[in-house]
């Protein structure tokens, strides 16, 4: 069974594209006036910088990832499942969490893949169409559930750079 794409998966990755071509401009000095300040180069930069790295690593790598399950393991691939690919076998997987994201337009469930104590796949409702047909087929069937984490900014912002 094959992870499906919302389009919002997709607008994440226009995004990320977007907010790359706008730091290289602000880099490059193309997009504002030559004259800039230094204290509004480095301010613009920073934003820039921040958000693709939070777009890319944060949500591309460890979100946007399409996933396969057959009979014995499960494969992961990164950033919209154009990238190499990574399997790992079912009795190994300690284990998945649960956790709701809040967000303007709603809670999102999230799902996170535990192995060797560390989240190695997180699917979500809101990237993955077929979440809860992946949950309820194969997650919570074949993986033992470890509870439910509380959803915390400052870890999902540490685990970007894990």
């Amino acid at each position: 069974m094959k992870s499906k794409f919302r389009y919002w998966a997709f607008l994440v990755a226009a995004l990320s594209a977007f907010f790359f071509g706008m730091l290289f401009m602000v880099l490059t000095g193309n997009v504002l006036n030559p004259n800039m300040s230094l204290g509004a180069f480095l301010c613009f930069s920073s934003f820039f910088c921040f958000v693709w790295i939070w777009l890319v690593f944060g949500e591309l790598r460890t979100k946007v990832v399409a996933v396969e399950f057959d009979s014995y393991e499960v494969t992961v691939i990164r950033y919209l499942g154009l990238f190499a690919s990574k399997t790992y076998r079912f009795e190994k997987i300690e284990g998945y969490r649960l956790s709701i994201l809040p967000s303007k337009s709603g809670d999102y469930e999230y799902l996170y893949l535990i192995y060797n104590g560390r989240k190695i796949i997180k699917l979500s409702e809101f990237y993955h169409l077929n979440y809860k047909e992946l949950k309820r087929a194969v997650i919570e069937r074949r993986i033992k559930s470890l509870g439910f984490e509380h959803y915390n900014f400052f870890t999902e912002v540490k685990e970007i750079f894990n």
